[in-house]
């Protein structure tokens, strides 16, 4: 929910439109302090907000310099722009997509999933733990280690739990065989919430959905350090449950406008 900026308050009311060179947006006003403004991170940004999103990605998911990068944003965009500001850009936006990865998540399951697969950072074994809604199937939670310790099963489980919405309530998580997933489910949640181990793929609580999830690391660049590789998850992730939600949001839209003709028919 937007808040707002100076006194953190929820009392704000819609306040007509401000139009600047990128578009229209929505202009609210605090009930409290009685300032005005808009819900937009790019504010005072000369830059569309889709041309310094691309070279983000473009940086982070590849081995490109930013001389390059900044080549391709002109030839897509037609704008010009020094190559440096690639790198402020990658610092100040990576914090936007990392508060997205934050934020409460709504309709989740009681039930999730929760696995890991391997990868490589600079030709060293690494592994992406996710914590998965069968449902949504949005990622509930991410986390990346350099080792498969306890702490690092602790450590995805704690992310999820910080995205739980308020009167939410987890029963159950599924995981494969690992020797430490039960514990650490137990020590993160105490015992309220259950452990189930699935028996394999003819199992109906199978890790199927989080496994097909795992398709993605075909597709992602070689990385060079942790720190590249984390900015990377962090923006992927963000994006990823962004496009989910998109497509949630409009597969409910159209049952509703079915229902409707139904209705009507």
């Amino acid at each position: 929910m937007t808040t707002c900026p100076k006194c953190e308050t929820f009392r704000i009311k819609k306040y007509g439109f401000r139009k600047n060179k990128r578009g229209i947006f929505q202009k609210y006003k605090c009930k409290s302090c009685k300032i005005q403004f808009i819900d937009d991170n790019f504010l005072w940004m000369q830059t569309p907000r889709e041309a310094v999103s691309t070279a983000v990605r473009l940086k982070t998911k590849s081995s490109m310099s930013a001389e390059i990068v900044m080549e391709e944003i002109e030839k897509i965009y037609g704008i010009k722009r020094c190559s440096s500001i690639v790198f402020v850009w990658i610092d100040k936006y990576s914090e936007i997509f990392g508060i997205i990865n934050h934020m409460p998540l709504y309709g989740i399951s009681k039930r999730l999933h929760m696995d890991h697969t391997e990868l490589h950072i600079n030709g060293e074994k690494a592994y992406f733990w996710g914590v998965l809604c069968p449902t949504t199937r949005l990622i509930v939670g991410w986390h990346l280690s350099m080792s498969k310790e306890f702490d690092n099963a602790k450590a995805v489980l704690r992310k999820a739990k910080n995205r739980f919405p308020i009167g939410y309530e987890l029963e159950e998580i599924v995981t494969d065989g690992e020797n430490s997933f039960p514990r650490a489910i137990w020590e993160v949640y105490d015992h309220s919430v259950k452990h189930y181990r699935y028996k394999g793929f003819v199992d109906k609580k199978n890790n199927n959905t989080i496994e097909t999830l795992w398709n993605f690391t075909n597709f992602i660049p070689k990385f060079c350090s942790y720190e590249q590789a984390r900015k990377f998850f962090t923006i992927w992730v963000a994006l990823y449950n962004m496009k989910r939600s998109k497509q949630l949001a409009e597969s409910r839209e159209a049952c509703k406008i079915t229902q409707t003709i139904k209705i009507w028919a």
